[in-house]
């Protein structure tokens, strides 16, 4: 989504850094493809699919997609929060999904993932990222993770599993609109999580919800399968898929604050880049 239009060679430099830092652990933005393209344009699929975008943080932690059914497409040009670039369209049946060994074991205790949004039905369960297999605690027919529309009211939920065994859940005080775009911050910390949204109505990241979980224990993420982008995992099925798009997929291994969120970062660049400098 951070293809710009403008021709000013410091600007794109300026958020290249900071769209990339050090803490980055996975990050796409689906600007290497082809408006309104499959990012696999086979019909049959190929041994466990093709990548369909890069991880931009240089771990390789690429996003695959299945075919030129299953998996997803790039939009339309403009179809982005800041009406500039592509983003990942699915349409009810297709998700990307990650394969790389190093983040199927990621297990954080410090961590913010990050997505922007847009659902055109948001009604029901609808999982923006989700992470396959079973937890191996008993009983649970859950997956370890989950950030999704919950189904009940409507409200964007973040719940997973912890290496302790734990299962948290944290539902917020945002139910999406159909059509509108959201930049969404799950951020998990000592025994602290939070979520905020940007809902880029000019107010910026507003706190949507927070949840202290039981002190003295490990939180750490609990590491299971791949992670899976459009789409959940419940009790063996792929389900919960969205009808919208998804856009800036970051993962961090540490608790970003509000001025530290993609859009933040990516705006606050662009207006500088365009203020009057003295002469």
């Amino acid at each position: 989504m951070q293809r710009l239009t403008y021709p000013i060679a410091p600007l794109l430099a300026l958020i290249l850094s900071v769209a990339v830092p050090a803490a980055t652990i996975l990050h796409y933005d689906f600007e290497d493809g082809t408006p309104e393209t499959p990012m696999n344009n086979f019909p049959v699929t190929q041994q466990n699919g093709t990548v369909g975008t890069v991880d931009l943080s240089g771990n390789g932690y690429h996003m695959h997609a299945w075919d030129d059914y299953w998996g997803p497409w790039f939009s339309a040009a403009g179809d982005t929060p800041t009406g500039t670039g592509l983003s990942s369209v699915h349409e009810g049946h297709n998700d990307g999904y990650t394969l790389a060994d190093g983040i199927r074991a990621w297990s954080p205790s410090t961590w913010t993932i990050e997505v922007s949004f847009k659902l055109n039905d948001p009604d029901g369960w609808r999982t923006l990222i989700g992470r396959d297999d079973w937890t191996g605690i008993a009983g649970d027919v859950a997956a370890a993770f989950y950030l999704q529309s919950n189904g009940e009211n409507n409200a964007m939920r973040v719940t997973f599993a912890t290496v302790s065994g734990e299962r948290y859940f944290l539902d917020s005080s945002l139910i999406p609109a159909a059509g509108q775009w959201y930049h969404l911050a799950a951020v998990g910390e000592g025994d602290l999580i939070e979520m905020y949204a940007d809902s880029f109505d000019g107010y910026g990241f507003q706190k949507i919800g927070s949840l202290t979980m039981t002190p003295g224990v490990n939180h750490a993420l609990r590491p299971t399968g791949n992670w899976t982008f459009g789409r959940g995992w419940h009790n063996g099925n792929f389900v919960d898929h969205i009808d919208g798009n998804l856009d800036n997929i970051r993962f961090s291994d540490v608790a970003l604050t509000t001025d530290e969120f993609i859009p933040s970062t990516f705006l606050s660049a662009r207006m500088r880049a365009h203020t009057p400098q003295p002469r």
